[in-house]
């Protein structure tokens, strides 16, 4: 019998087989199916009872044969290698212009320009890009500033609406187009299709595609000089060693590594400031990068960790998925320690970060064999907070006069001191009394997640600082007219939240300027629940104040309850029923209109200042 070696066809991960057992990787999570190989022995005797006998066999011809393939073999070689070399000389243009329509439509839209192409010096503006599919919509984040030189970087976030768009992969080659590119991720995206001839002269950082080899990202970049940043997989130590050709290389992700490799003593000739590594259950070599300020160890079966008392520099360290990480004994050796974060470790307590006046940002996550949280009220210095999943011991009093920005299970709230907090989002996991928030009066914003209700809606309005809301899954009761008459709110959206309206008057709002309604469900003066957006939206009709608003993937017909919104700039209204535009004649200042999927049949009766998508 033959022994396979069983790797992952989708992550290149080992696999495991037991007998009578599905196998599953222990990383991406697939599911695989072994079919057996059998073989089938069989034994045949043929009798000729009749015909001619055959000739004998000429076997000085058959001694020819041979030879005749080992000249075929030579002469596929020589001009095979001829030819390839040949080829290999064809130097294929770059693209000066995406050919995906899902870039293209992206393009068109940032820079107003309707059904007229981007210039290539537009699209050079471009200094940053990050293209990810999720939940089967494209999602690209960019930026005008180059995050190299301006820390502070104006980053923008665009999804793609359109449902045909978002069924197209996104060509590699299309990002050559951005000559005005520093930095560009892909992520291990798998809807980029990937080319072999590819050229990106003018990046500082790049992130590779789904299963991209590192051999053909080095071959990409001429100038390795400028590359600062990498993320990337290694399959074997040939790759390792191409690192070494990217000197000024500052910051490396490694999101997969063959278990063949094995020279990461390599990485101590680079001068890394930040590293990340994904599945390597050896640790003991981190301890000579000595110069590094962020770790981040993902997915790991370690159960070495004293590599990292070696780590003084560090600053930010990130531990997740790593079960067998029970204690945090070596923070002790890290005095400048400013972020930490932990995901699904078995940490036990928390006390080497007791009184640890460095640390302004920390994230805790299932971590399942906590005991207290206790220690949390001993760190003054801390600007974010995230707990998240903690479900052992009691919930403690937490004071953080400093405390800007917090992610919080709804447990926590109630025990929570502070003053300064700008930021709070909540898990909720049970009705939720908004007069909790009265005691946070610098707060500005306010998220749900997980779906539960909220109460007391009036109290918002004791919060003078409070201006966005983001609620989600959220339901309420009979305070929807409340919540859409606040006094300080500018921004507000509700996904998949469930209404109750109560009466039949228009809310009076003066002051909301952004809507966002989607996937909503409601009832009207305590009735059937109901998802037909024609009987909700005249509600809305006196939000005079509006700059934008969004209703995507509904079933709105009718504008008409728009007239009055005479602040109106943008609408998003993908994927409606709407087949009448001239609602929208009488709102002067309406500027874009986001209106595919519908089946509109009179767009042309807008005013040409309005760029219709």
């Amino acid at each position: 019998m033959a022994f396979v070696k069983l790797n992952c066809p989708n992550c290149n991960g080992k696999l495991k087989y037991k007998e009578g057992q599905t196998i599953k990787c222990p990383y991406c999570e697939t599911e695989l199916l072994l079919k057996e190989n059998k073989v089938y022995y069989i034994n045949q005797t043929i009798n000729n009872y009749y015909g001619e006998a055959r000739p004998k066999p000429n076997f000085k011809a058959l001694l020819l044969i041979p030879f005749v393939i080992i000249f075929a073999f030579l002469a596929y070689f020589i001009f095979g290698d001829v030819k390839q070399e040949n080829h290999s000389r064809v130097q294929v243009d770059a693209r000066t212009m995406p050919e995906s329509e899902a870039l293209l439509f992206f393009l068109k839209d940032i820079f107003n320009k309707g059904e007229a192409l981007p210039t290539e010096e537009e699209i050079a503006t471009i200094r940053y890009f990050f293209a990810r599919k999720w939940e089967d919509q494209w999602h690209f984040d960019y930026s005008f500033d180059d995050p190299f030189s301006n820390e502070q970087a104006e980053i923008f976030s665009y999804t793609l609406m359109d449902k045909l768009l978002n069924k197209e992969r996104i060509d590699q080659r299309d990002f050559e187009a951005f000559v005005g590119l520093t930095k560009l991720k892909l992520d291990n995206e798998y809807d980029i299709q990937q080319s072999d001839q590819i050229s990106f002269p003018h990046l500082k950082s790049y992130s590779s595609a789904f299963n991209e080899a590192f051999v053909k990202v080095a071959n990409s970049i001429a100038d390795k000089e400028k590359i600062v940043e990498l993320s990337t997989q290694i399959r074997n130590n040939q790759e390792l060693a191409l690192l070494l050709d990217f000197p000024n290389l500052q910051s490396l992700e490694i999101t997969y590594v063959n278990e063949s490799v094995t020279d990461f003593h390599l990485l101590n000739q680079l001068k890394l400031k930040s590293f990340a590594i994904h599945y390597v259950d050896d640790l003991t070599w981190l301890s000579s990068l000595t110069n590094l300020q962020t770790l981040k160890i993902i997915y790991t079966d370690a159960t070495d960790f004293s590599s990292l008392y070696a780590l003084s520099q560090l600053r930010e360290l990130s531990v997740e998925h790593a079960k067998n990480l029970k204690t945090l004994d070596f923070l002790q050796s890290m005095p400048n320690l400013q972020a930490l974060h932990l995901n699904a470790t078995y940490i036990t307590n928390l006390e080497p970060i007791r009184n640890k006046q460095s640390l302004t940002r920390l994230s805790l996550e299932n971590v399942f064999e906590l005991d207290s949280l206790e220690v949390l009220a001993s760190l003054p210095s801390i600007i974010e907070l995230k707990v998240k999943g903690y479900y052992n011991g009691t919930v403690p009093t937490i004071i953080a006069p400093n405390l800007k920005k917090a992610e919080l299970d709804e447990d926590f709230v109630a025990k929570l001191q502070a003053p300064a907090l700008e930021s709070l989002s909540v898990y909720l996991g049970a009705v939720f009394d908004i007069k909790q928030l009265l005691k946070f009066p610098q707060l500005e914003q306010f998220v749900t997640l997980k779906g539960e209700g909220l109460i007391n809606i009036p109290a918002f309005n004791q919060l003078s600082s409070m201006q966005t809301l983001y609620l989600n899954d959220t339901y309420f009761f009979d305070e929807t007219n409340e919540l859409f008459s606040l006094q300080y709110v500018k921004t507000l959206s509700c996904v998949k939240c469930s209404l109750n309206f109560i009466g039949q008057k228009a809310f009076t709002n003066n002051v909301l300027e952004h809507l966002t309604l989607n996937k909503v469900s409601f009832e009207i003066n305590h009735g059937d629940w109901l998802n037909d957006a024609n009987k909700m939206v005249p509600y809305f009709a006196d939000m005079t104040a509006l700059r934008s608003f969004t209703m995507q993937d509904s079933s709105l017909q009718s504008l008409s309850f728009m007239e009055k919104w005479q602040q109106i700039e943008v609408l998003h209204l993908e994927n409606n029923a709407i087949n009448n535009v001239e609602p929208l004649l009488k709102l002067a200042n309406l500027r874009k209109l986001y209106i595919l999927g519908n089946p509109v049949q009179n767009k042309s009766v807008l005013d040409k200042g309005v760029v219709v998508y």
